[in-house]
């Protein structure tokens, strides 16, 4: 089958562990471009925590997407706009800190132009604002946090995070989307929000089949979107057991 638009998760797929694209990929990207294919950059982040590595991608000048938020929201580069966006219910805030208000954990969300943090910090805290290369800011009060989001990351030693994931998963599966991206990472999202969900989304857009589309991804959060691909393709470097989907 002809495939006529590729999917690719940023961190431990274009990106290598000093979370540098290698010349060779963006070379390849770039060469997929000119032969007619569509890009898309698939991704946890916030737009604006890849904007270095889409110029470098010439996302702009072919007519590539950003799908962040884990699928919660679908950029058109060359046209610099917000075609799909899905915010988290705030309503739920209350119950998360009830549940890991306790605990050492970090409950952030990112923002176009920062990460905003509450409930307590701990050596993992400030991960995605390095990795994003975002401001980090605590506030007191995130309960009643007067911004829109679009998903929580709840950030902390692994053997913390361990322990919450099933309570949260049990709480709030399947009204939020309660999930492990890293071992020190656990995400929720709105109900249905996923990178498998937004490859959908984007067929919608782009008028390109979910068939015709190849995805790229190595961690827990890349799973949807390999399934519902035309073809799924688990990177070498994957987290244990993402390559039986």
């Amino acid at each position: 089958m002809k495939y006529d638009l590729i999917a690719l998760d940023m961190d431990g797929t274009l990106c290598n562990d000093e979370k540098v694209i290698p010349q060779e990929n963006i070379d390849a990207i770039i060469e997929m471009q000119k032969a007619g294919k569509t890009v898309a950059v698939v991704t946890g982040r916030p737009e604006s925590g890849i904007l270095p590595f889409i110029k470098d991608l010439r996302l702009e000048e072919f007519g590539g997407y950003v799908v962040s938020y884990n699928g919660g929201r679908i950029y058109n580069v060359k046209e610099d706009k917000i075609l799909y966006n899905c915010p988290f219910p705030k309503d739920f805030l209350p119950e998360v800190f009830r549940i890991v208000g306790d605990s050492s954990i970090t409950v952030t969300s990112p923002l176009d132009k920062k990460i905003v943090a509450g409930n307590s910090l701990n050596d993992y805290s400030y991960t995605e604002s390095r990795i994003v290369g975002l401001p980090f800011e605590f506030v007191d009060d995130f309960v009643n946090i007067d911004v829109s989001m679009n998903k929580l990351l709840l950030v902390d030693d692994p053997t913390v995070i361990s322990k919450y994931l099933p309570v949260l998963q049990k709480e709030f599966e399947p009204k939020l989307h309660v999930f492990l991206s890293e071992p020190f990472f656990i995400e929720i999202t709105p109900a249905n929000v996923n990178k498998g969900q937004g490859l959908h989304a984007l067929a919608e857009i782009t008028g390109i089949p979910v068939s015709k589309m190849i995805a790229m991804g190595d961690s827990y959060n890349d799973i949807e979107m390999l399934r519902e691909a035309g073809l799924g393709v688990a990177m070498k470097n994957c987290k244990e057991g993402v390559e039986k989907y």
